[in-house]
């Protein structure tokens, strides 16, 4: 079991026999070299499976290069890697190859992990929709840089839900004579041109995502209460139905109605 325990810019691995004792390890940095340096790492056993730590986090795009590869990536959650080094002899020793270690401990003795499967419509759709969100982030800030200004050049400030139009139009007559009023009102401008450029972004970002969310199949939309928007970001976390174990009744259940297009 090659066992990774991945970090932003490197990644630990180890390899762990079935016996649950470590062989070798190695780190390398979180690169395209880095990646061929693992890929030789492996080589040195015939055999070998892939187990990520949080293969959908800090671990996704080292995962996304093994599934690219046609290699099997067990996803270990960080829980249960975290409860195996608990119970190790080494009292819960926090390092990274530590971590590796855990990783191969529970990805050969744990019961059904989720083998990851390459989503390529829900990655996308993640991506999109964070941007969208850093987006929003942007122009909730710029709209409060602009609620300050315009509380100094305007006498009660503006309104709650305040838009690039609405600014703009309480500006208008607004002409002060003095050199801090004049800056003021002349950052506020600017600022109301930043909303509408970041407003005419989110728009586009948004119907990106809605025309992604047509194009999967998905009959998420279908529900009461579920939009594009809605349907966009629970395909982006969630992906596919097909990857989550589930057991007895809910299982053959969920099957079943994925199997005839009812659940997507």
């Amino acid at each position: 079991m090659i066992a990774i325990d991945p970090h932003k810019r490197s990644w630990t691995a180890v390899a762990v026999d079935g016996s649950l004792r470590l062989q070798r390890s190695i780190r390398v940095e979180a690169n395209r070299e880095g990646y061929r340096e693992l890929r030789r790492f492996a080589r040195r056993w015939s055999e070998t499976s892939w187990a990520i730590e949080g293969a959908g986090g800090l671990g996704a795009p080292l995962c996304t290069r093994l599934l690219a590869d046609g290699l099997a990536v067990a996803d270990v959650p960080a829980k249960l890697a975290a409860r195996v080094r608990t119970l190790s002899t080494g009292h819960g020793r926090k390092t990274d190859e530590a971590d590796a270690v855990s990783v191969g401990v529970a990805a050969w003795t744990a019961v059904r992990l989720v083998s990851v499967q390459f989503d390529e419509t829900a990655i996308a759709l993640r991506a999109l929709t964070e941007h969208r969100d850093d987006l929003v982030k942007a122009r909730t800030q710029t709209v409060n840089r602009l609620h300050v200004l315009l509380t100094h050049l305007i006498p009660g400030g503006a309104q709650t839900g305040l838009t690039a139009a609405q600014a703009a139009a309480m500006l208008r007559p607004v002409r002060p004579r003095d050199v801090l009023g004049r800056t003021r009102r002349r950052l506020a401008v600017d600022l109301v041109g930043e909303v509408r450029r970041l407003d005419q972004r989110i728009t586009a970002v948004g119907e990106q995502i809605t025309a992604a969310v047509r194009e999967s199949g998905t009959t998420l939309t279908g529900l009461f209460g579920i939009g594009g928007m809605l349907a966009g970001k629970i395909l982006a976390r969630v992906g596919s139905i097909h990857r989550f174990a589930f057991g007895g009744g809910v299982r053959v259940l969920l099957r079943h109605r994925a199997d005839r297009g009812l659940l997507r």
